[in-house]
């Protein structure tokens, strides 16, 4: 395992300055600090030869079957003409990239007319989303929920709260 050193310093100083804290501040600091964390510097490996596995990283299934459900509430719902499908903890994009294509197939109709947003506070997580969902128009960013409009659909977040 590499040692972040940057981090360290700036947790050690932290501690200094305030002296002890909550093991919260400290995990939020390992995972999301903006320059240094886990998810937000790049270090983040997923998958086969990464740090763990998550649903989405073994293949499309998990998408699929997501799409599946994002469509019968979409139906529940009357078929809103504005629907929108809201993910948090989006990674590199695969899940979303998952459920549009199968939507396309599944549902042409909620394809058309779904918007897809992801909620990214970290830039270099969005630009890596952004290559990888490019051939999807209807998917747009925002850095938080206090950002974004009341909407109808789905708030979905595959592994965010296991990070917690």
């Amino acid at each position: 395992m590499e040692e972040n050193e940057e981090l360290i310093h700036e947790i050690r100083d932290g501690i200094r300055a305030h002296g002890p804290v909550p093991f919260s501040w400290f995990m939020e600091q390992a995972l999301y600090h903006p320059q240094h964390g886990y998810y937000s510097s790049g270090r983040c490996a997923i998958g086969r030869r990464g740090d763990y596995f998550t649903s989405v990283s073994v293949g499309p299934l998990f998408g699929k079957l997501m799409a599946g459900q994002f469509i019968e509430i979409w139906e529940t719902l009357g078929r809103p003409e504005d629907f929108v499908i809201v993910e948090q903890g989006a990674h590199h994009g695969e899940f979303a990239t998952d459920v549009l294509e199968a939507m396309r197939e599944q549902s042409p109709e909620l394809f058309a007319l779904v918007r897809y947003r992801i909620v990214e506070p970290f830039s270099l997580l969005r630009k890596r989303q952004e290559g990888v969902l490019r051939s999807f128009a209807q998917v747009e960013w925002a850095e938080s929920l206090e950002m974004m409009e009341p909407f109808c659909g789905v708030h979905f977040s595959n592994e965010l709260l296991d990070a917690m």
